[in-house]
């Protein structure tokens, strides 16, 4: 397993530049959203995504049960910590 771990961040590394302006689709909830690799490290990759909040709420309204209505539930019941 460490030398599958070494090859794949190798080569993440070497084409690190170019990677990093593609985007990937994944499936969470009942629908795909798309996230950009924005960074890519020598222990992990970062992905990243912009939601606006109109889709937040257009999509608990539509009755999705996917990542808009957990960012929904997560921002409606934060409290801080002390």
């Amino acid at each position: 397993m460490e030398d599958l771990v070494e090859k794949l961040k190798n080569k993440a590394l070497e084409f690190k530049e170019d990677i990093k302006r593609e985007e990937i689709s994944l499936p969470i909830g009942d629908s795909e959203h798309k996230f950009r690799l924005s960074g890519i490290g020598e222990k992990a990759i970062k992905l990243e995504k912009y939601i606006r909040y109109e889709d937040i709420v257009e999509g608990v309204e539509s009755g999705k049960e996917g990542l808009e209505k957990s960012l929904k539930n997560l921002i409606e019941n934060f409290k801080k910590k002390e």
